[in-house]
């Protein structure tokens, strides 16, 4: 349930949820990876033991650094908040999560423990940049007016005044009203929903027209349980953690377009943009109660930004080629000549000094640098001697080169798969005939071997989808960035320097095909390409060898961690070669900024203002 904004993906990317429950369990897959080995999932990114055992009726504290969960309860509702697993998502799951246990393994709590967890958020919420604090508890009563009782009340109230947002499961005894804490007016309350299609409520969660703040969906929800494994569960606890991730997705989505985050009262009404509650199913009370949608909330926020007036042309430097010769599975940083603004990186097209199949993977892009290491199929024990590639580092946008050639350049966040179905890529710009396209994965959000694959290339656009190893091409994985690149076909120089757009036509296999650049280039060109058809549907890439000035040969290659077999059937491949090395300039393409109004005219300097 992420936010997409014109392709980007807002799912929690840079915000924490704290979960106060019975603990989790730590080295769950569905909260990332360990690879550090320490035990501790990594997007866990900080974990305590907030419970206590009754000592001569007072509690004794029993605080350690082991939130490990017992029951099961909390692992779940942490999932459904931020599960990063391609089969069981969470509503956030790029989010940081944070646990504090306040269970104890026989499932018992007391509000001192739970005040002791929320000082430690009111301690801790900027360093972690906390955006919600989750709460499926109750201390199972029921009210029908805003209750503000016990210790924690205070903390509850500085909390939301921090725009942290607690949020409270409004209890299960199908009761017209809410429990505690959700009927304290500093937390929100969510009642629950049988789903999403029908919109009516639960029977046993309790709701009131005044008190309950946003219906989710909490009945029979599979989600993680303690032993990293799956269970199902019903209750207001499991659409609590909807809630919750959804203003983790809400805050990343104002901190980037209003450069603030949403304040309590904001969250308050950007939920009341839901759908239309359709019947309660124990009372007669027609009220507007309002079920999340995250779509609708994400164009509320959107809509409260400001509008930005158009941005001068832009005329320097928008890239920087050259050629990496010794990398191998060690990951390595290539430092750039210039820094971008928002740069994508294109090094895929592998020589062939090594016979095991590898894929280049981008690791890491900053505005001066970038990582890549060679990463090979499981089936493989990983390491692999040297190889060399191009790499091409663009500032996104939409260009016009030296000699008046246009290309265009920009990224898609997609969990699309060759196997589950395409992203489609609309361009911006009017190609007057079919563009040569260039596509790579920029990110590194799920470590399994990863490249991508096009089909259907048109002056309009062009689809692309995710494709992993022989032996997964029919598993689902997780979101990655994507960049792409289309220019168009031709001759011709880019600040002296010549390139060569072109395709060749659905001739290429597994067997060497050679290119003949003509006597375009002088020095020896950097190579990029892309498989360009989808023919073949095993998993497949491209290599090459014998580069020189004038002709090069290239072939596809299949990896073998399903079988031996490596025939693959012609497709057609997508080139771009160019001679030299360093930075290259380009200038907003006019067409695309429509010829700026005359009112901003004298605003057109050299001064750099980037393409957003």
């Amino acid at each position: 349930m992420v936010f997409s904004k014109n392709g980007q993906v807002i799912d929690g990317s840079g915000q924490s949820i704290v979960i106060l429950d019975t603990g989790i369990d730590l080295d769950h897959p569905f909260f990332g990876p360990d690879q550090n080995n320490d035990g501790i999932s990594d997007r866990i990114a900080t974990q305590s033991d907030f419970a206590s055992k009754p000592y001569n009726g007072n509690p004794e504290n029993n605080d350690d650094d082991d939130a490990s969960d017992t029951n099961g309860h909390g692992s779940h509702v942490a999932s459904i908040a931020a599960s990063s697993d391609p089969n069981y998502p969470g509503i956030a799951p790029g989010a940081d999560i944070i646990v504090l246990k306040i269970f104890d393994s026989n499932n018992s709590g007391n509000f001192l423990d739970i005040e002791q967890a929320l000082q430690w958020v009111l301690a801790n919420y900027q360093e972690y940049n906390i955006a919600s604090v989750n709460m499926s508890l109750s201390t199972g009563g029921n009210h029908v007016n805003p209750t503000n009782f016990g210790i924690i009340g205070d903390e509850l109230q500085q909390l939301a005044a921090a725009n942290v947002i607690p949020v409270s499961a409004a209890g299960n005894t199908g009761k017209f009203g809410v429990s505690y804490p959700a009927a304290n007016p500093y937390s929100l309350a969510v009642s629950s929903i049988d789903d999403y299609t029908n919109r009516k409520i639960s029977s046993f969660s309790q709701h009131h027209p005044d008190l309950t703040d946003v219906f989710a969906d909490g009945q029979g929800i599979r989600a993680a349980n303690q032993n990293g494994g799956t269970t199902v569960k019903s209750g207001t606890s499991m659409a609590a953690p909807v809630v919750s991730g959804a203003i983790a997705v809400a805050q990343q989505l104002a901190e980037q377009e209003l450069g603030r985050r949403l304040t309590f009262d904001e969250i308050k009404t950007l939920l009341a943009q839901g759908d239309d509650l359709l019947a309660p199913t124990k009372y007669e009370d027609d009220y507007q109660g309002k079920v999340l949608n995250i779509d609708n909330l994400g164009n509320a926020i959107l809509a409260m930004a400001p509008s930005k007036p158009p941005q001068p042309p832009f005329s320097g430097v928008i890239a920087q080629v050259g050629r990496i010769s010794d990398l191998n599975h060690n990951n390595q940083t290539t430092l750039l000549d210039h820094t971008f603004t928002d740069p994508v990186i294109f090094a895929h097209t592998l020589s062939f000094n090594n016979g095991d199949p590898s894929i280049p993977r981008i690791t890491d892009i900053q505005g001066g640098e970038f990582s890549l290491k060679l990463q090979e199929p499981e089936n493989l024990d990983g390491t692999h001697i040297n190889e060399s590639l191009s790499f091409l580092a663009l500032e996104k946008g939409i260009w016009e080169l030296s000699d008046g050639t246009i290309i265009e350049v920009g990224t898609t966040t997609t969990d699309a798969t060759t196997k589950s179905g395409w992203e489609s890529i609309t361009f911006n710009h009017d190609f007057a005939n079919t563009p040569i396209v260039l596509t790579q994965v920029q990110t590194y959000n799920d470590p399994s071997f990863v490249r991508t694959r096009q089909n259907n290339i048109s002056k309009n656009g062009f689809e692309v989808a995710l494709e992993e190893q022989e032996l997964n091409l029919n598993n689902t994985r997780g979101s990655e960035t994507i960049a792409w690149m289309a220019i168009s076909s031709g001759t011709g120089e880019w600040d002296g320097n010549a390139f060569v757009a072109g395709n060749t036509g659905e001739q290429v296999t597994d067997n060497w095909h050679t290119i003949d650049f003509g006597n375009t280039f002088n020095n020896l060109p950097q190579l990029f390409g892309n498989i360009a058809s989808y023919d073949g549907p095993d998993s497949a890439g491209l290599l090459y060898q014998n580069l020189s000035n004038d002709t090069v040969e290239i072939k596809i290659e299949e990896d073998t961690s399903l079988d031996d077999e490596t025939v693959h059937t012609t497709e057609n491949i997508g080139f771009l070669a160019i001679e030299g090395t360093g930075t290259l300039t380009g200038e907003t393409y006019i067409g695309f900024a429509e010829k700026v109004s005359p009112k901003f005219m004298p605003l057109l300097t050299k001064n750099f203002l980037t393409n957003q």
